[in-house]
């Protein structure tokens, strides 16, 4: 089951959506000389019981604790390569890709997601940066955690029939939707990363 956003999460989200709606055409981005947005870990894990707090039903958040915690670990040991920073660039685009994934039925690969945290880096950077340390600790590791949830959730549920897919699908158009205030069905995979389609009148 995918969490809630956490309330704080959602003015993230949204924040950062404000900069991807002036996407262009499978523009790689200005990341320019902006660095990767990597900042140290927090001394002990934010995400998974922030997460687990909000979660409906009192009696799975432990488990549901448990679980998002290993998707964090599973972030910073294969995604990040058992790096000593986070990166919350990556941890952004690895939320964003594995969202859109979801909708759109794709199996991306690693250079899709590295295309995409160049992309997100320069977008995300001036809100980011402002942000004291803890907020951002706390949303890097919701991105991570969601984002392996929900890429985890839809391999799972390829092999589990229609309405598995359609559950993990209503989730992660959300997630884009609530979140980002993007319609998920404007945004696509391009060679150059990220594709937002001209709003239709």
């Amino acid at each position: 089951m995918t969490p809630p956003l956490a309330p704080a999460m959602k003015a993230w989200l949204r924040r950062i959506g404000n900069s991807l709606d002036s996407l262009a055409l499978e523009a790689p981005g200005p990341h320019g000389d902006v660095p990767p947005l990597v900042q140290p870990q927090a001394g002990q894990p934010i995400a998974p019981a922030l997460l687990a707090r909000h979660h409906p039903q009192p009696k799975a958040r432990p488990a549901m604790q448990a679980l998002y915690q290993r998707c964090l670990l599973h972030y910073r040991q294969r995604l990040q390569h058992g790096a000593a920073q986070d990166d919350a660039g990556l941890a952004a685009a690895c939320f964003v890709l594995a969202n859109l994934a979801a909708v759109r039925g794709l199996q991306p690969a690693e250079d899709d997601l590295m295309r995409v945290e160049r992309q997100l880096r320069g977008r995300i950077a001036p809100v980011w940066l402002q942000a004291p340390l803890a907020d951002r600790q706390s949303a890097c590791e919701q991105f991570a955690v969601i984002g392996v949830l929900v890429g985890e959730s839809a391999a799972q549920a390829r092999g589990q029939g229609a309405a598995a897919q359609a559950a993990v699908q209503q989730a992660a158009r959300g997630y884009l939707t609530q979140g980002f205030g993007i319609d998920a069905d404007r945004l696509q995979l391009g060679a150059n990363g990220l594709v937002l389609e001209l709003a239709t009148a």
